[in-house]
């Protein structure tokens, strides 16, 4: 992570976020975290053949991934279309029979069956910088960090539907 040169308008991840103490990744550096450093980093501990070949379990794990990050990739640009729209579909569908390949005790959640459908969001919402929410994302973030005991006080009220910078 270091030693990899990012362009200036991506955010760098914290350098120890696999730490408690680094606290919670934003959305954006889980972004850059497993579109960037992660495939690095899994290229080069899972990509070199082995004694299996190709066939081994942690090449088709990356592979796997590389399919999740492809997919994902669609989802972040700024223009959309129906080739891209078809590019996705594939890709998370071949993401999604691949993990129940390599893992066949897991049932796949709800959030699997959502990706599937955001092939209609981008058809009818066009891309997902359009409808992302930082700015909803930093007042969740500030609103977890108000000190609270689970009882309802005299202004328990007030204090969650009033934003303001003291987080009490």
């Amino acid at each position: 992570m270091e030693r990899t040169v990012l362009p200036s308008w991506i955010q760098q991840a914290p350098p120890k976020w696999g730490i408690p103490a680094s606290g919670k990744l934003s959305a954006d550096e889980y972004k850059v975290i497993c579109s960037i450093h992660l495939v690095v980093t899994l290229i080069r501990v899972w990509g070199y053949e082995n004694e299996e070949g190709p066939q081994s379990w942690p090449f088709q794990m990356l592979l796997n991934f590389l399919d999740l990050v492809h997919s994902i990739h669609v989802l972040f640009l700024r223009e959309t279309s129906t080739k891209l729209w078809a590019y996705y579909k594939v890709q998370i569908l071949k993401y999604l029979r691949t993990v129940l390949e390599l893992f066949p005790d897991v049932t796949l959640a709800l959030n699997h069956h959502l990706a599937v459908h955001i092939v209609n969001d981008l058809e009818y919402l066009g891309p997902g910088h359009a409808r992302s929410t930082p700015v909803f994302e930093r007042i969740n973030h500030r609103l977890q960090e108000i000190k609270k005991n689970g009882h309802q006080g005299k202004h328990a009220l007030e204090c969650t539907f009033q934003y303001t910078d003291d987080p009490r």
